[in-house]
């Protein structure tokens, strides 16, 4: 089967878990399944039966990722911050300003190495909503180097900055404007800083449609979950679009669109957009694992469980 002809139907989702609060970021890694959790770290999800929870004290833990030590770097949306879990559950606050300044909502954090750490900031306001009533998009990507060096901001501008990502190869870091309903990427220069700006696939993917986290696979392309519409796409090596599953409130969705186009959108427009029947409500994580590979978890806000759907063997 090639990638075009795939898709989903609501009767191929299962789900993997219970007992989760705000699962907004999936990460799944040698030990298990972790889930960002709202009562304040981690939580090691398992198939059947309550999560154990790591970590304490984060506000809203949002987007994170594993270094090679054991340890986490976790994003608090709600304080502001970047944070590090240790493999004991010891919580540490790695960063809360710049420049003497507030971060603003912070969103993803991306260990690279053992040092380095990309973080994404949605807008330099404390609400990422606030970002929905702005003329100027602030959200901006800053790099983290331990003690080596001072914080720094590499890439400025952007427009409700989500998930940061580096490409399996290295060379480029990607990232979801999820203001502009687009992907972009920068080269990573031997220096640590950013190349220009690229956009991946289409330069917008459509009226009201939020992308908000996005997986690779082994062959290059981005599997992208659809926050606004309940949805899955993908964005092939080629940059083509294939949409794999949606299921928008439409009514919803045009109300939110509306909201973004005019700088008056609130966060009940993104909410209202969750009232469907369907197995995805307000998806914005995904990632591959499983004992062959094949399947794929998917975290969101609207759910006390991740959702799942199988792959075809020929696209893994």
């Amino acid at each position: 089967m090639r990638l075009r002809d795939f898709s989903l139907r609501a009767e191929d989702f299962g789900h993997y878990g219970q007992g989760l609060e705000r699962p907004e970021c999936v990460v799944i890694t040698s030990d298990g399944i972790w889930t960002s959790d709202l009562r304040g770290g981690l939580a090691h999800v398992r198939e059947h039966g309550n999560p154990e929870l790591l970590g304490h004290g984060i506000g809203e833990p949002n987007g994170f990722s594993r270094r090679a030590d054991g340890s986490f770097v976790v994003a608090g949306i709600g304080d502001g911050a970047v944070h590090l879990i240790l493999p004991d559950g010891r919580t540490h606050t790695l960063l809360e300003s710049y420049d003497g300044k507030r971060l603003g909502a912070v969103n993803y954090a991306c260990a690279d190495g053992p040092e380095r750490i990309w973080v994404s900031v949605m807008t330099r306001k404390s609400h990422w909503s606030e970002a929905l009533r702005q003329e100027q998009p602030d959200g901006y990507i800053l790099r983290l180097d331990g003690a080596q060096r001072p914080p720094q901001i590499v890439a400025d501008g952007l427009g409700l900055t989500n998930e940061v990502k580096v490409s399996p190869d290295g060379r480029h870091l990607y990232a979801v404007e999820t203001l502009y309903a687009r992907l972009v990427r920068f080269a990573i220069r031997s220096d640590g800083t950013l190349g220009p700006k690229e956009t991946v696939g289409p330069d917008n993917l459509g009226r009201g449609a939020l992308p908000d986290g996005f997986s690779f696979d082994r062959h290059g392309n981005i599997w992208v979950t659809m926050i606004s519409e309940n949805g899955i796409l993908v964005i092939d090596t080629r940059g083509d679009v294939h949409r794999l599953y949606r299921d928008a409130n439409e009514p919803a969705l045009e109300v939110l669109a509306r909201g973004i186009e005019t700088r008056t959108g609130e966060v009940d427009h993104l909410v209202a957009c969750a009232e469907v029947n369907g197995p995805l409500r307000l998806p914005t994580s995904l990632a591959f694992g499983g004992a062959d590979g094949r399947t794929c978890f998917i975290g969101s806000l609207g759910l006390t469980h991740l959702a799942s759907f199988r792959l075809p063997a020929e696209l893994i």
